[in-house]
């Protein structure tokens, strides 16, 4: 494999709007450009400091979310196949994808002061995705932003099998994008001290408790259709059946261009999913939360105006999928802090 370190001028100076993804890795030898942006932008805008705070209001956003998408699998507790497919993909896809981003915050415990309150809140948001996936995501999304790109302890990087088996197709590549939820599963377990050896702690095994629970009263109360709606729109909601929103785990961290490894998307969706698509600027500050992110951009536009952004979900998907150079090793990565130099990187 060719591997190709880039210096900071490089990356700066050749900049490009297109899609270039490469086929291979682009190895690079440098910390997190997000570690060396934030300093930059806190000595030259110190006034970014008063943006790190806790957003209380995002707890009234996770009652509303949850009571919504409840009241709609109420609704559909009697309709036909059609019905529930659409009401999944049109509606329920969207508001269970807007909670992902909701356990997100809470993750990062830009809710409350205390990280019990944001543990308990994460729960309630994670009920109606039915499957019990919030605490652990909240364990590997921490892993994730300490060891960004990092191969293979970024939990985020495709596994070599992953790419060898879905990354070289159009069909593989839709394939891997529909079942990412399942894939992803699969793919944490190399984290794992042990095989088969996941994570029971007392948050997690609350996380199973919960969401059962959840499972069992819509089902007993609303029928055995409601469940099927709100499955349906928890898959939908990280891809299945090529649902634009799932193009969100591509557009991140897929270097669509060759120097740049987190992406930023500013579309209108931004409104459906609390200003997620703000990811430079999240990853940059991490402690500020999702309704200043807009303000940190524009308190300091020469950091980010000259980045590569996406405009269109649709299009990543497009050009993900049809783009024969498109791969899941088109990443900007590092080795793991602990293990520079020579590796068997299949």
């Amino acid at each position: 494999m060719a591997k190709l370190s880039l210096s900071v001028s490089e990356r700066d100076s050749d900049y490009n709007d297109g899609y270039v993804p490469r086929k291979d890795y682009v190895r690079v030898d440098y910390v997190q450009p997000h570690w060396t942006r934030r300093k930059a932008i806190m000595e030259k805008h110190p006034e970014v400091t008063e943006l790190q705070h806790i957003d209380r209001f995002s707890a009234v956003w996770v009652m509303i979310c949850v009571s919504f998408v409840t009241g709609v699998a109420y609704l559909v507790r009697d309709s036909n196949a059609l019905i529930i497919f659409l009401a999944s993909y049109f509606v329920g896809a969207t508001v269970l994808h807007a909670q992902w981003v909701l356990i997100h915050e809470l993750t990062h415990d830009l809710v409350f002061e205390n990280q019990t309150l944001n543990t308990i809140f994460l729960l309630i948001c994670n009920l109606p995705h039915i499957i019990p996936s919030g605490i652990s995501f909240r364990h590997y999304h921490r892993q994730h932003h300490g060891h960004l790109n990092e191969t293979y302890t970024d939990p985020d990087v495709p596994s070599p099998l992953e790419d060898t088996i879905f990354g070289h197709s159009r069909i593989g590549k839709a394939i891997w994008l529909c079942f990412f939820s399942l894939i992803q599963a699969i793919r944490v377990t190399r984290h794992y001290a042990t095989p088969f050896a996941m994570r029971m702690d007392i948050p997690s095994t609350l996380n199973f408790v919960f969401n059962l629970a959840y499972a069992y009263c819509v089902y007993e109360f609303f029928g055995v259709r409601s469940v099927v709606f709100l499955v349906l729109s928890s898959l939908m909601a990280v891809g299945l059946l090529m649902h634009p929103l799932g193009a969100r785990w591509v557009a991140e961290h897929y270097a669509v261009h060759p120097n740049q490894e987190t992406y930023s998307y500013y579309g209108s969706l931004n409104y459906l999913m609390f200003n997620i698509g703000y990811h430079n600027e999240h990853h940059d500050f991490p402690n500020i939360p999702w309704n200043k992110l807009p303000t940190l951009k524009g308190l300091s536009p020469e950091f980010y105006n000259t980045l590569h952004t996406h405009t269109s979900y649709l299009r990543v998907l497009w050009e993900f999928v049809n783009n024969d150079d498109f791969t899941l090793r088109s990443r900007v990565v590092r080795w793991p802090r602990n293990q520079k130099g020579e590796e068997k990187d299949n």
